[in-house]
């Protein structure tokens, strides 16, 4: 094998086992959000309002793993992302054509959009389970399903960002 093919496959092997975590740090960020979630409803009410129930503890954690999960999804995906696109820039001719700049730009905002969507989401769900909260609010907002959601967005926004990547490199050695 030729020195720049070994290159290829570890950058090919790196690539997807990169790919495959973030997705499952996503995925796994959004169901046990949606965990927490249901622990959240499984909490009795303090009072005879539906409105004031107890703290979750459980869901906190839950939601504190989730949140995490997600954090650590998005680090990946934009490291990689930017790794990317460096190496697109360094070694392909043609790479600076700004229609592929301003894709992968495009790409690279939405997913930092629906990141911080989703944290501040899951960051509410959380903050309503703390365990120093005394105040009777509105705990059964959904907050933390609804961060889950978002989570699997962020799946699927980060891999339009890799699946753009990687046709505008192979759109270029085309032309």
């Amino acid at each position: 094998m030729v020195d720049w093919e070994k290159n290829e496959i570890c950058f090919t092997f790196i690539f997807f086992f990169c790919l495959f975590l973030m997705v499952g740090l996503d995925v796994v960020g959004g169901f046990v959000a949606m965990e927490a979630e249901v622990a959240q409803q499984e909490v009795k009410t303090r009072v005879w309002s539906l409105e004031c129930k107890s703290p979750s503890k459980k869901a906190f954690v839950l939601g504190l793993i989730a949140l995490g999960c997600l954090l650590a999804a998005h680090f990946i995906a934009v490291m990689i992302g930017c790794f990317i696109s460096k190496i697109n820039a360094y070694t392909l001719p043609g790479f600076e054509h700004k229609t592929t700049i301003r894709i992968h730009v495009a790409c690279l905002s939405l997913t930092w959009v629906v990141a911080i969507a989703g944290a501040g989401i899951l960051t509410i769900g959380i903050w309503k389970n703390r365990e120093s909260r005394s105040d009777c609010g509105f705990t059964n907002k959904h907050f933390l399903t609804l961060g889950g959601r978002v989570c699997f967005l962020h799946a699927i926004v980060s891999l339009v960002m890799y699946v753009a990547n990687l046709i505008s490199r192979f759109s270029i050695i085309i032309w």
